[in-house]
């Protein structure tokens, strides 16, 4: 047989009551042939052979216990002559591969969670937009309304972070007060107020004095001679920067008031004698060295009434190269620019200038340039010099530099340098932030 290799017997071994070879299959297998019923009992026609493998509750060596009586039955087994037929071997149906069946499994196992997610998915939203709306800040309550802790029931205050005062929203006092204003025939020009109060106070910048941080004030020269290029000063640059403003220009206190509702402080620039002159005239009112006092005052005076709202003068960028460096006659003009409660500002662009030590004798407030930031006028050149005000800074406590507003890389070189400042531990200042805080020279 193909089902069960069966050794073959001689056929004078066999029971002669064997029924053909599902008996040695039996024999085999330790299967017992049932006892034959009577013969008045027995149907002709269904005259089966039955067979019993094993003893009950014994397994078959290979297996549970089996009933192969489908293989003796008579539809398959004998003919109508009671002869035995061979048995057919079973045949097995094929297994799946293991491959076939983990594939099975994973899309099973997709498709079913698919079809939760479809089922449960808005019930999942509900309940995230439940928690959301939770938050954190819900406080624990005890049962009688009570927070279930004492510092849950009111949160800690931001801690308030101090603007730098670069950054500090400022509204400058007004250009005119009539109370700080003389009359004169030229026009109105600035006087000390009866209470004691000094223009270059009332019309200064709020800057916190107990800042600790070296300061560097930058002045701005030449506003309002190009307006385009004064309107584009006081578009680009920051609120601490200085400008000064010449006294020939047009439509100056239109100007001045636009700069100072930025937060600018305001000087105002004087022509005065520079070296060449006649041949090198800097306008109308510059101040002579052989003039007397009272006509460099009268001079003074109709610069003065150009406009109203600054802190201080200096001198015109291009002149008084001469007249800084003549003692008696600038005593003269630094006593009118003290008495009307002014500040001076020294440009120091000659060597041997007088400014800073007769300021100094008359108690006038003072500052001074320490240098020219756009001598060079490239991008690279500015940078260095800037670079150079910094170390000042660093080493003094307090450094000033000036541009001139005609130079377009100046104002965009120091737009950027000044952004990032504060990363380096130096404030920008006005001005009057510097007064009198550098030493003699």
């Amino acid at each position: 047989m193909a089902l069960f290799p069966l050794a073959r017997k001689k056929k004078k071994d066999a029971d002669p009551a064997d029924g053909g070879s599902a008996a040695v299959l039996a024999s085999r297998l330790g299967a017992k042939r049932e006892k034959p019923a009577k013969a008045h009992d027995r149907s002709p026609k269904k005259d089966r052979k039955r067979w019993s493998f094993g003893r009950k509750g014994k397994k078959v060596k290979g297996g549970d216990d089996l009933d192969l009586s489908f293989m003796a039955d008579d539809s398959g087994s004998a003919d109508d002559n009671g002869g035995d037929a061979p048995i057919k071997a079973a045949r097995k149906l094929p297994k799946p591969s293991p491959p076939a069946v983990a594939a099975m499994v994973v899309v099973l196992a997709l498709a079913g969670t698919a079809g939760w997610l479809a089922i449960e998915a808005p019930h999942t939203m509900e309940r995230l937009e439940a928690a959301r709306g939770l938050g954190r800040s819900v406080p624990v309550m005890l049962p009688d309304g009570s927070p279930r802790f004492a510092d849950a029931a009111e949160a800690a205050p931001a801690e308030d972070v101090p603007l730098d005062p670069v950054d500090m929203p400022v509204t400058l006092q007004p250009s005119r007060n009539d109370q700080l204003l003389e009359r004169l025939r030229v026009g109105r020009v600035p006087r000390v107020a009866a209470d004691g109060t000094t223009p270059w106070q009332y019309y200064a910048r709020p800057f916190p004095q107990d800042d600790k941080r070296p300061r560097i004030a930058i002045v701005v020269t030449g506003l309002g001679q190009a307006a385009a290029a004064t309107h584009e000063a006081i578009d680009r640059l920051p609120g601490a920067v200085t400008f000064a403003f010449t006294p020939s220009g047009e439509n100056l206190q239109t100007q001045v008031d636009e700069a100072r509702g930025k937060g600018h402080e305001v000087l105002l620039s004087v022509p005065m004698q520079p070296l060449g002159y006649p041949a090198n005239d800097p306008g109308p009112n510059t101040l002579l060295s052989n003039l007397s006092d009272e006509e460099n005052a009268r001079r003074l005076e109709a610069s003065l009434a150009a406009f109203t709202g600054y802190v201080g003068v200096t001198s015109k960028t291009d002149s008084g190269t001469d007249f800084l460096t003549q003692r008696e006659s600038l005593r003269g003009v630094l006593l009118q620019v003290q008495r009307r409660g002014l500040v001076y500002l020294d440009l120091w662009q000659v060597s041997g200038s007088k400014a800073a030590s007769v300021a100094k004798e008359l108690s006038l407030p003072r500052a001074i340039s320490d240098l020219q930031i756009d001598r060079i006028p490239s991008g690279i050149g500015i940078d260095a010099q800037l670079a150079q005000l910094e170390r000042l800074a660093q080493a003094n406590g307090v450094a000033v530099g000036f541009v001139e507003v005609t130079n377009p890389v100046s104002l965009e070189r120091l737009s950027a340098w000044s952004a990032s400042l504060r990363d380096r531990g130096i404030v920008l200042a006005p001005v009057t932030a510097i007064v009198n805080r550098q030493a003699d020279r």
